[in-house]
C-alpha cells in the first residue's frame, strides 16, 4: 500500500502593488455604495464649461493672451511694482518709490473723454427720415380739394388748363411734405427725450462714467446692455402704496478680467462671450419669483452651495487681482458668493431640446440657434433663445488705440510701459542718491577708539575719546569725514525729459491735467487754448472707437428693443441713431463761437428782415443751448411768435385808426383834378 500525504492548503502570494490597489478597489467600492451618486452635467452645461475652460487657456497664454497685460495695467494705475521686480529692488535696497506716469496720463484721458460724453450736450441724437410719407388721408384730401377747385372754375367758365392743375398739385404736395418734415423733426425730438429718460432710468450714463475710466487703462472696455431686469416698483393709488414687478432696461460697466470670448475673432461681434459673475443667496432668491427660471435648479443651487458659496470658475490671476482691487481673495470666500457663468453663443437645436426647452422655438434639431444660458456649478438655472433681433450679444468693447485684426488693443499702460520703468529708475536712484548725500560719511578707525566710545552714535557735540599705540603710526586721523556727490540735478533732467517724452509718445500733455505748459505757446493764453484744441483731436481717433463700437450699437439695440416691446407708439421705426461724440470733440468750442459770431453777424434790420421772428427765434434756441441754457425755456414757440406777431399788427392798426380821428377822409394828401389844378 502506497504512502499517501494527508491534503494540505495552498499559499498563494499575492505581491504588495497588487495587495495595494485590491484594497483601494475594496474602499472605492464601499464608498460608492455608502454615497448617493451625483446626476450626471447636462450636455449644455457641459458645452458651457468645456468653452469657458478653452477661453480662460487662450486669454492665460503668456504670448497670445492677455492676463499680463491687464493685471500690469492694473498694477500701474494703482503704482505698485509685480513681485518679482519688487523683491530685486528690495534684494538691492533703498527706495521703492513709484512714479505714477500712467495713472496721470490715464485721469487726463478719462476727463477728457467725460467732457464728450457726459456734457449737457448728448453725443447721440435721433434723425427724422429725410422724406416721410406723408398720410394717406392728407393726400385724399389734397385731390379732393383739387377737385373742388376744378369744379368752381368750371362753374364759373375759367378754361383750366393740365399744366396749371399739376402745378397745384405739386404747390399742395410740397406743402404737405413740408408739414410732415417738421412733424417728423418734432416726433424725432419727443423720442429722443423719451430714450434718454430710459437711459438715465437704466444706469447707462451712470456705466459709461466707469466704461471711460477702464479705456484708457485696459487693453480694451466694455459696456453691456440693455439687459432686461424685473425690479420692485412702488406705485401710488388713491394715497395707498403697492409694489409692483415691472421690466426696466439696465445697463452695466463689464470688468476686463470678467470676460471671455472665442479665441481667433477679429471682431468680437462675431464671437461667443462668456461673463464670469457673482451671485449671493439673495440674488438667488429673487429668481425663485421670475418667470423663465428653472426654479428646480436654483433651489438645488440654494441646497448646494447656499451656505459655503462656489468658486470653480478661477481664474490664475484672481488672487492678485482682488488684492488690486482690495477685495476678497476668491479663494476664501467667507461672503459665501456664488459663481455663475453666462453665456452668448450658438448651441445645436438637439441639446437645446435635451436641456428642455420648447420644440415649437427649435424647428430643426441639427441646426445652431443663438442662446443666452447661466451656469451655477453643474446647473442650468436658466436658457432662452437671444432676445436680440440681430442676434447679437449684449456686450460693446473698444480700444484706446485699437490694432486691426483682433478685438484686444492698446492701452496707455502699454503704450508707456517703457517710458514708466525708465521713470521708476531714475526716481529711485534720485531718492536713494539725495538720501546718501544728504549728509557727510563717517571714517572711523576703530583701533584708535576707546573701549567704551559709542562710535554708531552721531550727534552735534559729541566727544571722541581715543587711544594712541606707541609702537603704531599715530599720525592717521582716528575719525574723518566726506560729502557723498549729489546726481540729484542730473537725474531730475532724465526723469524730466523722459516725462515729456510720455507726453509725445500718450499725445496727453500735461497741462491737460492742470500743470504748466512751461515756455514757447503756452505762456499766453490763446497760445495755451491753441495747444489743448490741437492735443484734444488726439483723442477724435479714441472718440471715433466709442462712437462706432459702442455708442451705435449699444443704441441701436436700443432702438430695436423699443420698437418690438413699445405700444405707446413714440417710435415710428423711421428715425435712425446718430452719434456725435467725435462730432463735439472736434466742433463744440468752434460751433459755440460761430454761433456767437453769427448772432452778432445777423443782428441788423436786413438780416431781421430776411430770416424774420421765426428764424431769428430759431438761431436764439441753437445758441442758447450750446451755451447750456434751455432755449425753449426762454424763447417762445413759433405759435407764441404767431400770435405776438397778430397782436402786433392789431396794436398797429388801431393805433393808425386812432391817429387818423374820427372826421378824417383818410386821404394821404392833395389831388390832381382831372381839369387841371390842385383841389
Amino acid at each position: 500500500m502506497a504512502n499517501t500525504l494527508p491534503a494540505q492548503g495552498v499559499l498563494r502570494v499575492v505581491p504588495n502593488a497588487a495587495l495595494t490597489a485590491a484594497e483601494q478597489a475594496r474602499d472605492k467600492a464601499l464608498a460608492d455604495a455608502n454615497t448617493p451618486s451625483e446626476p450626471a452635467m447636462t450636455n449644455l452645461a457641459s458645452h458651457i464649461r468645456t468653452q469657458y475652460e478653452t477661453f480662460r487657456n487662450h486669454r492665460n497664454n503668456s504670448t497670445a493672451g492677455w492676463n499680463d497685460r491687464l493685471m500690469s495695467a492694473l498694477r500701474a494705475f494703482n503704482g505698485q511694482y509685480d513681485a518679482s521686480k519688487l523683491a530685486e529692488i528690495r534684494k538691492f535696497g533703498g527706495s521703492e518709490v513709484y512714479a505714477r506716469i500712467i495713472s496721470m496720463k490715464c485721469r487726463g484721458a478719462s476727463s477728457l473723454l467725460r467732457d464728450v460724453y457726459l456734457a449737457p450736450d448728448r453725443p447721440w441724437g435721433l434723425d427724422p427720415p429725410a422724406d416721410p410719407d406723408i398720410p394717406p388721408e392728407i393726400t385724399s384730401s389734397i385731390q379732393e380739394l383739387v377737385q373742388i377747385e376744378l369744379q368752381s372754375m368750371e362753374a364759373a367758365g375759367t378754361q383750366t388748363d393740365p399744366n396749371m392743375i399739376r402745378d397745384r398739385v405739386n404747390q399742395l404736395m410740397d406743402g404737405a411734405r413740408d408739414a410732415a418734415k417738421k412733424r417728423a423733426e418734432r416726433q424725432a425730438k419727443i423720442a429722443e427725450d423719451k430714450i434718454d429718460e430710459i437711459l438715465t432710468e437704466g444706469n447707462f450714463y451712470k456705466a459709461v462714467a466707469e466704461f471711460l475710466v477702464d479705456v484708457p487703462m485696459f487693453p480694451f472696455a466694455c459696456i453691456k446692455g440693455p439687459v432686461v431686469r424685473i425690479v420692485p416698483t412702488v406705485v401710488w393709488t388713491g394715497g395707498q402704496a403697492s409694489i409692483q414687478q415691472k421690466p426696466k432696461l439696465f445697463w452695466v460697466r463689464v470688468s476686463p478680467f470678467d470676460l471671455y470670448w472665442t479665441p481667433g475673432v477679429s471682431d468680437v461681434e462675431d464671437a461667443e462671450v462668456i461673463e464670469r459673475t457673482r451671485l449671493t443667496r439673495a440674488d438667488l432668491n429673487d429668481l425663485l419669483d421670475l418667470p423663465g427660471y428653472n426654479h428646480d435648479e436654483v433651489r438645488a443651487v440654494l441646497d448646494e452651495y447656499g451656505q459655503g458659496g462656489l468658486n470653480d470658475n478661477w481664474d490664475s490671476i484672481d488672487s492678485e487681482r482682488a488684492d488690486q482691487e482690495n477685495r476678497e481673495n476668491p479663494f476664501l470666500n467667507k461672503s459665501g458668493l456664488i459663481s455663475c457663468l453666462e453665456y452668448h453663443g450658438n448651441v445645436q437645436g438637439k441639446t437645446l431640446l435635451e436641456q428642455g426647452m420648447d420644440a415649437k422655438l427649435i424647428t430643426d434639431p441639427l441646426r445652431d440657434y443663438m442662446v443666452q444660458a447661466w451656469l451655477v456649478g453643474r446647473h442650468v438655472i436658466k436658457v432662452q433663445l437671444s432676445p436680440s433681433p440681430r442676434k447679437r450679444h449684449p456686450y460693446f468693447i473698444t480700444s484706446f488705440e485699437k490694432v486691426p485684426g483682433t478685438p484686444v488693443g492698446n492701452g496707455l499702460p502699454d503704450i508707456l510701459s517703457d517710458i514708466q520703468e525708465v521713470c521708476n529708475a531714475s526716481i529711485r536712484a534720485l531718492v536713494n542718491n539725495l538720501s546718501i548725500s544728504s549728509g557727510p560719511q563717517v571714517v572711523i578707525n576703530d583701533d584708535r577708539l576707546s573701549n567704551d566710545a559709542a562710535s554708531d552714535d552721531l550727534y552735534p557735540w559729541k566727544r571722541w575719546h581715543v587711544q594712541s599705540d606707541p609702537m603704531a603710526n599715530n599720525t592717521q586721523d582716528p575719525i574723518s569725514f566726506f560729502q557723498p556727490v549729489s546726481n540729484a540735478q542730473d537725474l531730475l533732467s532724465i526723469y524730466a525729459r523722459f516725462n515729456d517724452v510720455a507726453d509725445e509718445v500718450s499725445a496727453i500733455p500735461k497741462y491737460l491735467s492742470g500743470n504748466s505748459p512751461g515756455g514757447g505757446a503756452g505762456r499766453t493764453a490763446a497760445g495755451l487754448a491753441m495747444l489743448m484744441g490741437n492735443a484734444s483731436k488726439i483723442l477724435q481717433t479714441v472718440a471715433a472707437n466709442i462712437d462706432r463700437d459702442v455708442f451705435e450699437p449699444c443704441l441701436t439695440g436700443l432702438f430695436d428693443m423699443l420698437m418690438l416691446t413699445d405700444t405707446s407708439g413714440f417710435l415710428t421705426g423711421q428715425e435712425s441713431v446718430k452719434v456725435m461724440g467725435v462730432n463735439v470733440a472736434v466742433q463744440r468750442e468752434t460751433q459755440r463761437s460761430r454761433q456767437l459770431e453769427f448772432l452778432q453777424a445777423t443782428a441788423n434790420p436786413i438780416d431781421a428782415q430776411i430770416m424774420g421772428p421765426n428764424g431769428r427765434a430759431k438761431v436764439l434756441r441753437s445758441v442758447a443751448q450750446t451755451i447750456g441754457i434751455e432755449g425753449e425755456e426762454i424763447v417762445p414757440d413759433d405759435n407764441e411768435l404767431e400770435q405776438m406777431k397778430q397782436n402786433m399788427a392789431a396794436l398797429g392798426a388801431q393805433a393808425q385808426g386812432d391817429q387818423a380821428g374820427p372826421g378824417a377822409t383818410q386821404d394821404m394828401g392833395p389831388r390832381t383834378r382831372i381839369a387841371g389844378g390842385v383841389g
